[in-house]
C-alpha cells in the first residue's frame, strides 16, 4: 500500500519536530520510536532510547512527566511558552515538509500551460481525419512547417487550406510520422474541417530552485487556507460538499494508489509529491485544531492556563484528553466506513 510509506514519513517528521524542540527546551526525552511495539531494535544513546518497532505505521515521542510538573526536566514542569512551542513543533515540521514536497514537485516537473500536448481524443468515422489515418491517442506535432502548440494553431492551419492535402506530423506511441490530411471546405456542426476532437493536456515542466521554493510556500499556504475556509465555503455554496468531506485511511489509500499508478505510467513524480504535500499540510492543520487529545487541544489548555492564571489539574486534563481520543477514534472509524461505501472521486492528474 502506497499510503503506508507516505503517512509513515509524515508522522515520523511530525514526531521529530516534537523531539527536537523538546530537547532544545531542556525536556527529558525518554524514547523516540518509529512504528509501534513490540520492539525490533532498541538502543539508548545520550540518555534517549531510540526504537524501531514491528508495526511500521507512525511514530511517537515519550517525554518525561507529560502530566507531572514535579519531575525535574519534565514537560509539565516547563513554562507555558516552551510547552506551547513543543506542541506546535510537530505541525510546524509538517508544514515545512509540505513546502518542500510542493517545491520538489515543481522543480522536477509540474503541469505548465505554456507546454501543451495536443492529442486526438475522437475521430469521426468517414471524416478526412479518419481517411488520412488519424487515430485516437495521436499527438499532433506540426502542420506543414508550423509547430502546433495550441488547438487554434491546428485549426487555423487546416482552415487555411480547404480541399488541399496538408502534411500533419503526429507522434503515435513514441514514433513520429506524417499523414496527408485534406480539410473540408464545409463540415457538419461540431466536427471541424477534418472531423476530430482534441484533448489538451499541460505537460510537466521542470523549474529552477528559487521559483520552485516560492511555489512550494505559496501552495502550502493555499492548502492551509483552503482547509480552514472550506467549511464556510461549503455553507455558502462556493464548494461542493464532496470537496470538503473528510477522508479516512481507505480514501487516502485510494488516492495514494492512484497517484502511484500515475507516476509509474507517466514517469513523472509530481502526483505522489503533490499528494504528500496536501496530506502534510492537512495534518499540520488538523493537529492544531482545539480538540482534546490533539496538539491543538493541549495548546488550548495552555491558553486557558494563561487566562485563568493557574493550571488545570493534570489528572482532569488527562481524563478529558482520554475521552477526546475515544471520540476521535470513533469519528475516524465512521469516516473510514463512509470511504468504503462512497469512494472519494479520483484525481485527474492531467497527464497525457
Amino acid at each position: 500500500m502506497a499510503i503506508i510509506p507516505i503517512l509513515g514519513f509524515l508522522i515520523v517528521a511530525h514526531e521529530l519536530g516534537h523531539f527536537v524542540v523538546a530537547r532544545l527546551c531542556g525536556v527529558v526525552v525518554e524514547e523516540f520510536a518509529i512504528g509501534f511495539p513490540p520492539r525490533l531494535l532498541s538502543r539508548v544513546i545520550g540518555g534517549v532510547r531510540y526504537s524501531l518497532n514491528s508495526i511500521p505505521f507512525g511514530a511517537y515521542v515519550r517525554l518525561l512527566g507529560e502530566d507531572d510538573p514535579a519531575a525535574t526536566g519534565s514537560f509539565a514542569s516547563k513554562a507555558k511558552l516552551p510547552r506551547a512551542l513543543i506542541l506546535a513543533a510537530g505541525s510546524g515540521v509538517n508544514l515545512l515538509v509540505a513546502v518542500l514536497a510542493f517545491a520538489l514537485a515543481y522543480g522536477t516537473g509540474w503541469p505548465d500551460n505554456s507546454n501543451l500536448s495536443i492529442r486526438v481524443a475522437e475521430v469521426v468515422a468517414g471524416s478526412p481525419g479518419d481517411l488520412a489515418g488519424l487515430r485516437v491517442g495521436d499527438i499532433i506535432r506540426s502542420v506543414g512547417d508550423k509547430v502546433v502548440r495550441t488547438p487554434s494553431d491546428l485549426r487555423d492551419s487546416l482552415e487555411a487550406s480547404p480541399g488541399q492535402p496538408v502534411p500533419v506530423t503526429i507522434d503515435r506511441e513514441g514514433t513520429e510520422s506524417t499523414l496527408k490530411v485534406v480539410p473540408r471546405k464545409e463540415w457538419p456542426e461540431g466536427q471541424g474541417p477534418v472531423g476530430i476532437r482534441l484533448e489538451v493536456r499541460a505537460l510537466p515542466t521542470a523549474h529552477d530552485p528559487i521559483s520552485s521554493l516560492g511555489f512550494g510556500v505559496k501552495q502550502a499556504l493555499q492548502i492551509v487556507g483552503l482547509t480552514l475556509m472550506a467549511p464556510a465555503m461549503a455553507i455558502h455554496g462556493d464548494l461542493p460538499l464532496d470537496a470538503v468531506r473528510p477522508i479516512g485511511l481507505p480514501g487516502m489509500s485510494q488516492l495514494a494508489a492512484e497517484a502511484t499508478t500515475a507516476v509509474v505510467q507517466s514517469g513523472w513524480i509530481f502526483p505522489v509529491l503533490m499528494l504528500t504535500g496536501v496530506f502534510s499540510a492537512g495534518l499540520a492543520v488538523a493537529n492544531l485544531l482545539p480538540l482534546p487529545a490533539l496538539d491543538g487541544g493541549r495548546l488550548f489548555f495552555i491558553l486557558v492556563e494563561a487566562i485563568r492564571g493557574r493550571r488545570i489539574a493534570p489528572e482532569r486534563e488527562g481524563m478529558i484528553h482520554a475521552a477526546g481520543l475515544m471520540l476521535l477514534l470513533s469519528l475516524m472509524i465512521a469516516i473510514s466506513f463512509y470511504d468504503v461505501l462512497q469512494p472519494v472521486p479520483a484525481i485527474d492528474w492531467g497527464l497525457p
